[in-house]
């Protein structure tokens, strides 16, 4: 079949529509709203994790709704739904992205006609002449796009990690990845036949698996019969903490983790500026480390108080292994909010639960590694997703940008480890020196590594190239609203030439900084060097900082007050906090 090039170059390609790409394209056009964009992206419908396709019954949001959505339009849930603390379900989230594209117009045209999806994207490489060609494969036809500038916004949760189970070809039923769960039918009528699909196995410790395996045993179509592995080799099952906040300031815990101060509770904040009093108080001092020891360990208690694995009554045997021995505070394991106030008891009396490894599949059953079989008819694998997350990009063309290497690249990984040796031991030397609380840090068993990490500067443009193509959803946050239109704003400022940069020395100086802190503050997940758990709101503000921006917070006078100071540092960053940041953008640097 010949492939199709498109005739019109386009200013800005964007990949991925989901709550970044999304932004992306919406940002761009309010700024340059005759530009010639497409977002290209593989589903049927805008939202990512959050679009139609995606959904099943129980999948609740875990951003609170004062948090969630765009500035420039409330995210505002009908009267009738329900809520938990603030919470709602995710299919309020998934209308309120369809009516944000549909409700947006530039230039004559909708947000949503810029959109081209069931567009499998295959390559992205950039031309001799230096536009870049994007080869796709839209709806079964090949499509060629010639783009002056990308923005890849596919995010971390785009390429599912399946994994490899002997005796797979005999299994008599499906195995489903959870990003299709959704689409699947499993969970909901619009299944053919739900008898088929009685004995429901979920395998994984995740948020996703609690949710599935939660959904299948309150399922309403007819009874199931729900068994839930968890591996022995992994990090576990998660922890649920309450999301009802102690504090009456706050409607839960995501607005509790939407404040600056809630970045003084990290057990390393990158973000603190160096030698302030805060910093040496609270990692450089006994006392400091004794308060964090004793902030975080109250949701530990809270969470084994509300779950009693040792004495709820009418418990299944296997509801014990349900235990998590996660540390919250260097976060050693996965940890997730308890959205529903019969969770533990549903799962405890309807779920089997099984602390084991899947060693091999056959017939109507998988095998655990002590030999027990358990009955399966169909087996939802909440096993994550890749991090190496952008096939699309050749080794040469990831190489160059800063992306993660499969390690299977041997020639590749090791270019890079010889270019970055020196620079990432004085990096790590830099940062033992700041933080040496660090190496007091207990032992844990990291995830396997699978990639080389992000080389991104501020995990958003390349150390070479930043001025034609940008990453944006690198940052594994709680809250993707929070960051999207403040990383949006800084790519944006890359490409257009407006952003004042370091050198190259300088970027990988600060990157291969990133990265050596958050292999050290984030033990168990951290080698990618990526995760903002607990420095999100200072992560934005850096950016900001970075773009002489300032609208989102009190006046320089006011913080300098008594009250204005402790609202700044208290008062959760709430969407609506950042809707005056693009005109202040657009004055600052386009007027």
């Amino acid at each position: 079949m010949a492939t199709i090039t498109a005739t019109e170059p386009l200013d800005l390609a964007i990949i991925g529509a989901g709550i970044y790409g999304i932004c992306a394209a919406n940002t761009y056009l309010a700024l340059h709203p005759h530009a010639n964009i497409k977002v290209l992206d593989s589903d049927d419908d805008v939202g990512g994790v959050w679009s139609a396709s995606r959904l099943y019954p129980k999948f609740w949001s875990q951003t609170g709704i004062r948090v969630s959505g765009y500035p420039d339009k409330e995210f505002k849930p009908p009267p009738e739904a329900p809520e938990y603390h603030g919470l709602v379900e995710a299919k309020y989230l998934s209308r309120y992205l369809e009516d944000y594209v549909d409700g947006h117009e530039y230039d004559g045209r909708t947000l949503r006609a810029r959109f081209v999806f069931r567009c499998w994207v295959q390559s992205v490489r950039k031309d001799a002449d230096g536009v870049w060609a994007i080869e796709a494969n839209v709806r079964d036809q090949p499509v060629t796009y010639r783009a002056a500038k990308v923005i890849i916004a596919t995010g971390l949760s785009s390429i599912p990690n399946m994994p490899s189970l002997p005796g797979q070809d005999s299994f008599t039923g499906p195995i489903i990845h959870q990003k299709d769960v959704g689409r699947s039918g499993i969970l909901t009528t619009r299944e053919t036949d739900v008898a088929q699909h009685e004995h429901i196995t979920v395998y994984g410790g995740s948020k996703s698996a609690a949710d599935i395996a939660y959904a299948a045993a309150t399922d309403t179509t007819a009874p199931r019969k729900v068994s839930w592995i968890i591996r022995t080799t992994g990090k576990g099952p998660l922890s649920l903490a309450g999301v009802k906040s102690p504090f009456a300031k706050y409607r839960n815990l995501t607005e509790v983790g939407s404040i600056r101060m809630s970045g003084c509770l990290s057990s390393a904040n990158l973000y603190l500026p160096a030698n302030s009093w805060r910093e040496w108080f609270l990692y450089q001092t006994w006392v400091g480390d004794w308060l964090l020891d004793k902030v975080w360990a109250r949701p530990v208690k809270e969470y084994q108080a509300e779950a009693d694995f040792e004495g709820r009554e009418g418990a299944l045997e296997g509801f014990k292994g349900l235990r998590s021995e996660a540390e919250f505070r260097y976060r050693s394991g996965t940890i997730g909010l308890l959205q529903r106030d019969d969770f533990w008891d549903v799962v405890a009396r309807r779920v089997q639960v099984y602390r084991d490894d899947i060693v091999g599949v056959k017939g109507d059953a998988v095998v655990l590694g002590d030999g027990r079989e358990v009955r399966t008819d169909v087996l939802l694998c909440c096993t994550g997703w890749k991090a190496d997350g952008f096939p699309f990009l050749a080794v040469e063309e990831a190489e160059g940008l800063g992306a993660p290497i499969n390690l299977q690249e041997a020639e590749a990984v090791q270019r890079q480890k010889e270019h970055w040796a020196s620079i990432d031991e004085e990096a790590d030397r830099k940062v033992m020196a700041r933080w040496p609380c660090l190496a007091n840090v207990p032992a844990f068993k990291p995830e396997p590594v699978q990639a080389t990490p992000y080389r991104l500067y501020n995990m958003t443009v390349p150390l070479e190239d930043h001025s034609s193509i940008a990453f944006l959803g690198i940052p594994l946050v709680p809250n993707s609203y929070h960051t999207a239109l403040t990383q949006t704003l800084y790519a944006i400022a890359a490409l257009d030439g407006t952003l004042d940069l370091p050198s190259k020395e300088q970027m990988a100086q600060n990157v291969a900084f990133t990265n050596a802190w958050c292999r050290r503050r984030y033990p168990v997940h951290g080698n990618m060097g990526h995760v903002l758990e607990f420095e999100m709101v200072a992560f934005t503000d850096r950016l900001l900082e970075e773009l002489g921006l300032e609208s989102h917070r009190l006046g320089q006078a006011e913080r300098r007050t008594w009250g204005g100071w402790w609202r700044d540092l208290t008062d959760p960053c709430l969407a609506s906090d950042y809707a005056g940041l693009v005109d202040e953008y657009r004055r600052k640097y386009m007027a």
